[in-house]
């Protein structure tokens, strides 16, 4: 387990924030929200800008749980604009490179924790800060999903690249952005919101359902 004074270690790098004690504002056992895409998968919609990541355990200490072999804190990844920096607390490896200290993440680079967990970090559209953690190795999220999105200021789903989530057989894209505050989505086709006829934008409201010509969706909250 992690002692708290290492928790507490900053570490200063060119251009970016430093670290710091991220428990001191951990959420680890929030209710999170969750965007099950019909045909497509499950996504947890993580909103803050700063996560600890760790083991799954029947008290969380983490923002974003595995269940797999790897510390209570694990690693911390901090958004700061559009760039995403990774504070390790125990045995980290960045595309193999075993590292100690805080490091920038880059598109599609893989990140090995512990003996034998390995997650994918990708930021794949220039036009969005919005990044996606993908576990590469055995291990699942708790709670089971297919991908963790780690909302910055707007998120694509759609059938082409770089969508931060890639729906094949969609004709258009949909688009989570905030607004005035309010996450929204915006869309060019019509779309039903809880049996309804909305207008795009129309906001994110947790338990809701979505339909469209070639979609659909739910945003389910999972304690």
């Amino acid at each position: 387990m992690v002692r708290n004074a290492e928790l507490a270690h900053t570490t200063a790098m060119p251009g970016v924030k430093q670290i710091v004690n991220l428990l001191d504002d951990s959420t680890a056992g929030r209710r999170h929200q969750i965007m099950w895409i019909d045909g497509v998968g499950g996504f947890l919609l993580c909103h803050q800008d700063d996560v600890m990541i760790g083991q799954a355990t029947s008290v969380p200490t983490a923002d974003l749980l595995i269940m797999g072999d790897l510390s209570r804190q694990a690693i911390a990844i901090r958004r700061t604009g559009s760039d995403y920096l990774l504070q390790p607390y125990q045995e980290t490896r960045i595309e193999d490179v075993k590292t100690n200290r805080p490091q920038l993440l880059r598109h599609c680079q893989t990140i090995a924790v512990g003996t034998s967990v390995r997650l994918r970090f990708s930021k794949p559209s220039p036009l969005s800060s919005t990044a996606r953690l993908d576990l590469v190795s055995h291990h699942r999220w708790k709670p089971a999903v297919d991908g963790v999105l780690l909302l910055a200021d707007s998120c694509i789903f759609g059938p082409r690249s770089p969508s931060q989530v890639q729906c094949p057989h969609w004709q258009s894209e949909l688009l989570l952005y905030k607004l005035n505050g309010q996450w929204c989505f915006r869309t060019a086709s019509e779309t039903l919101v809880d049996g309804r006829v909305a207008k795009s934008p129309f906001p994110l409201v947790p338990g809701m359902r979505a339909s469209g010509v070639d979609f659909s969706f739910s945003i389910e909250v999972n304690s």
